[in-house]
């Protein structure tokens, strides 16, 4: 059993144990390392723009053992990942993902909005890359993507986000979920596999 963690006022999730997740036909594994409550969503663009989230909502960190079953370069599609509650009957797409490193390097954002003049600097239109989260429907669960508005409140740009594939070999990944207050219980899936369960207190 997960013991609990206090930490400079971080509340850590009570999880069980976690085991590797090996999806052949991909050429992956994944192995969660923790899962963990944190403060609310902040993303700063270079030092200027910032992005919050809700009162009602909380910010939940995974991080993430990611890796190639053959130890050769190979696609990793972050959109593919979401956290379920069966509770709710809903299915969430990632609000960030970044190395777990010094330097916190992120996943380029993207945008499925083509308009040239509304389009923000941090998230780039390539429609070459599809937002593979609609690709992998659970149930009859609703689907919560992220919005972001990248304007003001008088003249909003919102815009639904996801983030572009890459190649990895053995990494360390956090992945984010902005989560209503109230939810106890979910499931972190890629695609419609399993990679763990978690509770939280």
């Amino acid at each position: 059993m997960a013991k609990k963690i206090l930490c400079l006022f971080i509340v850590f999730i009570t999880a069980t144990a976690f085991s590797q997740i090996e999806i052949e036909n991909e050429n992956l594994y994944f192995k969660v390392v923790k899962a963990r409550k944190i403060g609310a969503l902040t993303i700063q663009f270079g030092n200027s723009y910032n992005i919050n989230s809700g009162k009602d909502d909380k910010r939940v960190q995974i991080r993430l053992k990611i890796g190639s079953l053959n130890g050769e370069k190979t696609a990793f599609d972050p959109n593919k990942l979401s956290y379920i509650s069966d509770a709710h009957k809903m299915r969430f797409s990632i609000s960030e993902i970044q190395y777990a490193t010094f330097f916190r390097e992120g996943f380029p954002m993207l945008t499925s909005n083509n308009s040239e003049d509304d389009n923000p600097v941090f998230a780039k239109y390539k429609p070459e890359f599809e937002n593979t989260f609609f690709n992998f429907p659970h149930l009859d669960y609703k689907d919560i993507c992220v919005n972001l508005n990248f304007g003001t409140n008088k003249k909003p740009k919102i815009h639904t986000i996801y983030f572009q594939p890459t190649e990895v070999d053995k990494n360390t990944l956090d992945v984010f979920f902005i989560l209503p207050n109230g939810f106890k219980t979910g499931k972190i899936l890629y695609s419609n596999i399993l990679l763990s369960e978690i509770n939280f207190r």
